[in-house]
């Protein structure tokens, strides 16, 4: 929910201490992480110490539909257990020829995560300099997911709907998705957003909650 990065090593490290069996959700990270944009375990180097990656095709690779990963006899298991899966319709050619596409583009056009990550980066910066905190740390700042935390659940929406009304989607998130009293709105950045956009946007959310602190 907030864009930050999980210790996969250290998770790596535990999942071995005791044996376990250790699962990665690469939802968000899928196609803007990785030298290849296979994600985060990619990005950390420990694909040998995780068994399982879950990830979605309706995010980065804009198609529908999700994927599960792993060694060749757990995908057997799976296809013979996982209920949801085994009742399941499968994709249209159409979503499956897009998703397949879409990962191809991931090694053609790496630019396009590297270009989202440095613009994430420079909006985390802009929203600091101007005195606005949002979590993360300098491996973490170039996450494309952005939260502002504003409070009160209708401080939220009363800021996501001012937002709206300058042109930006950005959807307020409140309680059970997150703890009370710690609702935000979330910005969720893609590669087709300019810097121009990005500056804008930053702008724009720093009016409006210097607005409400003023009001």
């Amino acid at each position: 929910m907030d864009g930050t990065i999980a210790p996969l090593a250290d998770l790596c490290e535990l999942a071995r201490k005791h044996e376990a069996i250790l699962m990665v959700d690469e939802a968000h990270a899928t196609g803007v992480f990785g030298q290849r944009g296979s994600g985060l375990v990619e990005e950390a180097g420990c694909a040998d110490g995780v068994h399982v990656r879950v990830g979605t095709l309706s995010k980065a690779l804009a198609a529908a539909g999700g994927f599960v990963a792993g060694h060749a006899e757990m995908i057997h298991w799976l296809r013979h257990t996982a209920r949801a899966w085994i009742f399941s319709t499968a994709h249209p050619p159409a979503v499956a020829a897009a998703a397949t596409r879409a990962i191809a583009l991931l090694a053609e056009e790496p630019q396009r995560r590297q270009e989202v990550r440095a613009r994430a980066s420079d909006f985390r910066h802009a929203l600091r300099q101007a005195g606005i905190a949002v979590p993360g740390d300098q491996h973490q700042d170039s996450t494309q997911i952005v939260p502002i935390v504003v409070g009160a659940a209708t401080a939220a929406v009363d800021v996501a709907a001012r937002l709206a009304e300058s042109g930006f989607f950005v959807p307020a998130i409140r309680p059970p998705s997150v703890p009370l009293g710690n609702s935000l709105v979330r910005v969720s950045l893609s590669w087709q957003h300019t810097a121009d956009d990005v500056a804008r946007l930053a702008s724009t959310i720093t009016s409006i909650l210097r607005d409400r602190s003023d009001s």
